[in-house]
């Protein structure tokens, strides 16, 4: 919270009164905390924010007028849409090493694994690889170069699973990724140069055994994260803190993809599965009755809070953060055991937020409240659990599905699945696996990474001809992944963005929800300080309340004031604006009276508007103002 961060630094950097006696100031300026020099005087009219100039004397009823603020450029932007001219960039099919494995089924991480600039250091400058397990009996992780395809390394002989997925990230702090992968029965950690790190001991009974995928969080926000592997949770050395009793995020037919998020807000993570919600410690929350499933979270009904999505088993349903079901169907032409992973965007444009899901012959996307709207015909009788990506490629704020079933690579336009792409180079005969979109050549446009077995194997890389695709991320790190849940340098969050507010997506890389649009900016300013009956217990306070952005601000707003004072830093009025903000304008002053301060050592005042983001801003990190001096220590 923006608020919060504020005020920890303004309670470290004022100089509070020893013993809690006197009053900050007596009539030396050397008594003024070093944050607020010449706090004897006066503050001049120049500190202020605003180019209206006020009497700092002014008190009570004291008319302040309005005025007019520079539009922020930044809350404009044009759309600007590239085109969409796919092309296959390259393909690698074989390996040298365990030739005979050479089949991908499993969603290709994304990540820089070794120094290609040359400056000593492993980050975003250098060229992001790729991730995967191929099988021809048991699995091999291979990693790749993302630029071209040429091999880095290959791990043999440590029975993964073959068709397991992959969860890279830095478990360690060495500012290197590691990354996990599944046996049958156990969780294994490489560092990035293919070296085993350790072996867990047996999660048998909590993961499915194939098609497992494991996430990576740092659940309790110590710096150390933990990994998520069906309902077992281990730390970053492999030792098994807990598992669950109920759900694993799976279906009757194969494959984990349960991972951790905040959804309660208190700032640990939480494990979600279809049918429960477990602590760190594999202890459930709450386990609601349901059947279990894949699982998705995004703010599904606009309230500002998380929601689950679960699918699998011919069925999809929406809960709510408690495990509340809000809303459930079916999805048609699906056999009893069908239905993949679901993926989370804005598919129609209409600033809402649907899921899409992939089963035995159809895609299907549902709206919030989880009726169809559009289905696709496709092909994947082989399991009918593949998953999906999403990403808006031309920048005109609509999201395209990449999708591949068993014998085709489909990009279908979000609002009807109208078909964008239909391309014959992939083979699958398909689990949980999907195709992923990221910056793989550091070329500052998205490709798509696609896994093929059968007649076609090994990897198809799809970019644009045109190079006019947006800039993808250089890192997709698991198969739950949202954009929040992972740095840019593949280091893992202690404390998370909420990726339901910022982006409101899963399985998604979109950065932003189009790359274009206008929105407002509001800003507050403590525009003056009356003192004058200070010896009474009471002062007066005039905010002004302004809207840099390029669109009007109609609904009503709230602002808060705060004190910051030796005992921490308390509210003291709150004032809700209900006249419309026009673009542009800062509107008249509005006078607050402050009593029953008489004791009170008060170092400063704050002020901020929409401080619980109930309005879109372009900028969320400049609603708060300070006066930046004493109050009724004179």
């Amino acid at each position: 919270m923006i608020l919060a961060l504020a005020l920890a630094c303004i309670d470290n950097s004022f100089t509070k009164p020893g013993d809690g006696d006197g009053p900050l100031r007596d009539s030396a300026v050397d008594d003024c905390p070093p944050s607020l020099p010449n706090c004897d005087s006066a503050p001049p009219e120049d500190t202020q924010d605003s180019d209206v100039i006020v009497d700092p004397k002014t008190c009570g009823d004291e008319y302040t007028p309005g005025g007019s603020l520079s539009l922020v450029d930044e809350c404009y932007v044009e759309v600007s849409t590239g085109t969409f001219t796919p092309v296959v960039e390259w393909k690698k099919s074989s390996w040298t090493t365990d030739s005979s494995s050479n089949n991908i089924m499993m969603m290709p991480a994304v990540a820089s694994l070794n120094d290609d600039d040359g400056d000593g250091d492993i980050d975003t400058d250098d060229n992001p690889d790729i991730i995967v397990v191929t099988y021809g009996g048991t699995g091999t992780l291979r990693a790749i170069s993302g630029k071209d395809g040429t091999s880095l390394w290959d791990v043999t002989g440590q029975s993964l699973q073959g068709q397991g997925a992959v969860a890279v990230g830095d478990i360690d702090g060495d500012g290197l990724v590691e990354i996990i992968a599944c046996t049958s029965s156990a969780v294994k950690a490489f560092e990035n140069d293919g070296t085993l790190k350790w072996t867990s001991g047996s999660i048998s009974g909590h993961l499915v055994g194939t098609s497992d995928a494991p996430a990576i969080a740092d659940m309790d926000g110590d710096g150390d994260p933990e990994i998520i592997v069906g309902r077992a949770i281990l730390d970053n050395n492999g030792t098994i803190l807990g598992t669950g009793s109920y759900g694993m995020g799976t279906t009757s037919n194969v494959g984990t993809t349960s991972f951790a998020v905040d959804l309660d807000g208190d700032g640990d993570q939480e494990v979600v599965v279809g049918n429960a919600l477990y602590n760190r410690d594999g202890s459930a929350q709450w386990s609601n009755g349901e059947s279990d499933g894949y699982v998705g979270v995004g703010d599904m009904d606009g309230d500002g809070e998380p929601d689950i999505v679960v699918t699998g088993d011919a069925k999809v349903r929406i809960q709510d953060r408690y495990g509340n079901v809000i809303c459930r169907n079916t999805i048609s032409g699906a056999n009893s055991s069908a239905g993949g992973p679901p993926t989370i965007a804005d598919f129609d444009g209409d600033g809402e937020a649907e899921f899409g899901v992939a089963a035995t012959s159809t895609y299907t996307v549902f709206e919030s409240d989880c009726s169809q709207l559009w289905q696709k015909a496709t092909q994947d009788a082989s399991s009918g659990n593949t998953g999906s990506a999403v990403f808006d490629f031309e920048g005109d704020g609509i999201a395209e599905v990449v999708y591949a079933d068993e014998t085709r690579i489909w990009v279908l336009a979000g609002p009807d699945g109208s078909v964008k792409l239909e391309s014959t180079d992939h083979t699958n005969a398909t689990w949980t696996e999907y195709a992923v979109i990221a910056d793989i050549d550091n070329d500052d446009t998205a490709e798509i990474v696609v896994p093929n077995t059968g007649s076609q194997t090994g990897i198809t890389v799809i970019g644009d001809a045109d190079s006019s695709w947006r800039a993808g991320r250089k890192i997709w790190n698991q198969h739950a992944y949202s954009i929040t849940n992972v740095e840019d340098d593949g280091s893992i969050p202690k404390t998370p963005d909420a990726n339901w507010k910022t982006y409101n997506n899963f399985r998604s890389g979109d950065l932003t929800a189009g790359s274009g649009g206008a929105w407002p900016d509001l800003v507050v300013q403590v525009t003056a300080v009356c003192e004058d009956e200070c010896d009474r217990g009471r002062f007066f306070v005039t905010l002004q309340v302004g809207n840099q952005g390029h669109t009007d601000v109609t609904d009503p707003i709230e602002v808060l004031l705060y004190a910051v004072t030796p005992d921490g830093t308390k509210q003291i009025a709150s004032t809700i604006i209900t006249s419309t903000i026009a673009s542009g304008e800062l509107l008249e002053g509005v006078s607050v009276e402050i009593s029953g301060i008489d004791d009170w050592v008060i170092y400063d005042l704050l002020a901020t508007v929409d401080e619980i983001e109930a309005h879109e801003e372009c900028d969320e990190d400049n609603n708060l103002a300070t006066w930046g001096w004493n109050v009724c220590q004179g």
